[in-house]
């Protein structure tokens, strides 16, 4: 199915894209994420897609009440990313709005930040990145929670919602993702209900 000709330069990777820059500004976006335990099945349906890398991912969430603010950071880089974002919590494809900002030493904002605000949760991940059709797809391993698969498309404007939405649809009967697999919570919701 993905074996031709992929589009480039389509997708967010937060944190990290494949020259090493990190992506900042504001998003509008499409997801879904899934548990999904066999991701040797997955890089198998991901064969003929586009590898952008591998990244050991620590994700500090701090407490905001109904928002979600998060300041994330790959092992072996200085640089980090601080991302805020609005999604409802619900399984199945929805909408969410970012906001990216990079940050050259995401020790120091990482400290800063908690002398302001309490941390509520820090989920470490090994994230394997895909792009497919302008969609990226993630195979998480996130430690004390599983593996999981997660899809992301940006919108570049309202009308390209809908399609977003079938595309993601198309994908999820594609990697065969049952309903109860559906997750509707964050990582960080997770370990803190677990």
């Amino acid at each position: 199915m993905w074996n031709r000709a992929l589009p480039r330069g389509t997708g967010v990777i937060f944190l990290s894209t494949p020259r090493g820059r990190v992506d900042s500004g504001a998003k509008h976006l499409v997801e879904l994420k899934a548990r999904y335990e066999d991701l040797g099945k997955a890089r198998a349906l991901l064969s003929g897609a586009e590898p952008l890398g591998t990244f050991a991912q620590i994700d500090s969430y701090f407490s905001l009440g109904e928002r979600r603010l998060k300041l994330r950071s790959v092992e072996g880089a200085t640089e980090g990313q601080l991302v805020y974002y609005e999604r409802p919590d619900m399984s199945g494809v929805k909408e969410s709005r970012v906001l990216l900002a990079s940050v050259s030493d995401a020790v120091a904002v990482r400290e800063i930040l908690t002398q302001v605000l309490p941390v509520k949760a820090e989920v470490r991940k090994t994230r394997e990145i895909y792009r497919v059709q302008g969609v990226q797809v993630h195979l998480d391993t996130v430690v004390g929670l599983g593996k999981f698969l997660e899809l992301e498309k940006i919108l570049s404007d309202e009308s390209e919602r809908e399609e977003g939405q079938k595309q993601l649809e198309a994908l999820r009967r594609y990697f065969q993702i049952p309903e109860e697999d559906l997750m509707a919570s964050s990582y960080s919701d997770l370990l803190e209900s677990g």
